[in-house]
């Protein structure tokens, strides 16, 4: 018996064939990447995520010598697309997008951050859809007055295949206009977006059957009519789920195109600054702490795209990445790497913030950037970790996963930087892993989620220990890290370069 994860990502789709043991089968993967029209502004044509889903689960239907038990999506979150009739109106308004920063601004004067952070758990930041919503009021108000439905990028693909408007509760968290404690529409905050519950998908617990596979795609794919399509939420909620982090005192690390750090909780807790976010979690009726940095994974492609060119043509090209990285040193030959190439998420939410390679000479090799990249974002998770435990309690262990954690190199950067002990698990697409996990417990294999990730759960971890000379040379680059960011924000150097 066999259960389909559909991991939507924001640099690609995954379709992978899950046993109910956890064995990870065969898989189908579909790349596509966003668009930048005008600086601050990402964005990404939703067919995109359509012909991508018809790719990856037509590619994996052959390989199945019985009939799936059903479908299981998780997707990144905190996208925006308007429909009408069924269909997108306009490029989706994607999670990374600055350019509500004005409408933002005025949220917080209006109902301060506090006010809003309160009720939804969320700091009143671009990266969420409320204030993409008031954008579109303000700047597109034909899309904003016709628009039938104001989904997101699972929505979008579940309403593909089932023909159903559904959202869940680990997504819908996202948008600043659930309340974090209800788990509902909240009355007031739909009320600052000018829009009623009915132009919203209808809101269930993760893990719903959102509905059916429809005759359409069924056709399309070479799946069975009336397949089960189960909705297991947000991308990193379903990491956590694979990666254990159900109690407090562990945390999760995923990096993929940005970085997420999620640690749970077994009430809302809150931030009285509110840098790091409460959070519905990927297990219904529960909560989860959670910081995230919006450029990581996509950094280091970025890089290799940008300057890797000789190694075009190698399909190890990451390897040889990674090598050249390992011939460098901690703190990479005195080089700094400070990611917010899209900006800053927790702990300093500074929209404005931009990427940095600081103190280049002419003895600065390639390794050494690309090092100086690892060291930058595991310097950066570390900041989020740190404001967790402040926040709730210690963390003892850290499991990661995501692309980059093929690396040993980056296993062993992180334990350093952290002085924690690293776990990292055979199958690193935690996510699609998590969702297959809820998709057998909404199926009855399974009772609960515990004894999911227990039958599940194919590996043990390698584990990755803190060495106590590299963690006091990772201090040194935590330090001159901190000390350059500040330096730029305390005198506005960002800010010099908007518009």
């Amino acid at each position: 018996m066999n259960i389909i994860s559909l991991d939507i990502g924001t640099s690609g789709m995954r379709a992978v064939i899950y046993g109910i043991d956890g064995k990870k089968h065969e898989n189908a993967y579909y790349e596509y990447h966003s668009e930048f029209p005008q600086p601050g502004y990402v964005e990404q044509d939703p067919e995109s995520w359509k012909e991508a889903a018809v790719y990856c689960l037509s590619n994996i239907s052959g390989y199945l010598k019985e009939d799936p038990l059903a479908i299981t999506v998780t997707s990144q979150r905190s996208s925006l697309i308007p429909m009408k009739d069924g269909q997108p109106m306009r490029s989706a308004i994607m999670w990374q997008d600055k350019r509500t920063v004005p409408q933002c601004e005025q949220l917080i004067k209006e109902y301060t951050l506090e006010g809003l952070y309160r009720k939804t758990g969320l700091r009143t930041n671009p990266y969420f859809v409320l204030p993409k919503i008031l954008w579109l009021k303000e700047n597109q108000p034909e899309i904003y007055e016709t628009a039938e439905k104001f989904i997101g990028v699972q929505d979008l693909v579940v309403h593909f295949l089932t023909g159903n408007y559904k959202t869940d509760y680990s997504q819908a968290c996202r948008t600043l206009l659930m309340n974090i404690e209800t788990f509902s529409w909240d009355p007031e905050l739909l009320a600052i977006g000018g829009i009623t519950e009915d132009r919203l998908p209808e809101l269930v617990p993760p893990g719903s059957i959102a509905g059916e596979l429809s005759a359409d795609i069924a056709k399309k794919t070479g799946l069975g009519v009336g397949l089960p399509v189960i909705i297991a939420g947000g991308d990193q909620q379903n990491a956590a789920v694979a990666l254990g982090v159900n109690k407090p005192g562990r945390a999760e690390a995923n990096t993929g195109t940005g970085s997420f750090v999620i640690s749970a909780v077994d009430k809302p807790v809150f931030d009285k600054e509110a840098r790091v976010l409460c959070q519905a979690s990927a297990i219904a009726g529960q909560w989860i702490m959670e910081a995230g940095i919006f450029n990581t994974g996509a950094v280091y492609r970025w890089f290799k795209e940008q300057f890797c060119q000789d190694l075009s043509n190698d399909s190890s090209v990451y390897n040889r990445m990674n090598e050249e990285a390992g011939r460098s040193s901690t703190g990479s030959n005195g080089v700094i790497m400070i990611p917010h190439f899209e900006g800053s998420a927790a702990p300093y939410w500074n929209p404005y913030a931009k990427g940095v390679f600081f103190n280049l000479s002419l003895n600065t090799k390639r390794g050494d950037l690309i090092r100086s990249i690892m060291e930058g974002i595991a310097v950066e998770i570390n900041d989020d970790i740190s404001l967790i435990e402040e926040i709730t309690q210690p963390i003892y262990k850290v499991s990661v996963a995501g692309g980059m954690v093929n690396a040993d190199i980056f296993c062993e950067i992180q334990a350093n930087i952290y002085n924690k002990e690293i776990s990292r698990f055979k199958n690193s697409e935690a996510s699609s892993l998590g969702a297959a996990m809820i998709a057998a417990v909404t199926l009855g294999i399974y009772p609960n989620i515990e004894e999911a990730f227990i039958n599940m759960l194919e590996d043990i971890p390698r584990v990755f220990y803190p060495d106590a000379k590299e963690v006091e040379k990772g201090k040194q680059v935590i330090r001159r890290k901190y000390k350059l960011y500040k330096s730029l924000e305390k005198e506005q150097v960002y800010e010099e370069f908007v518009g």
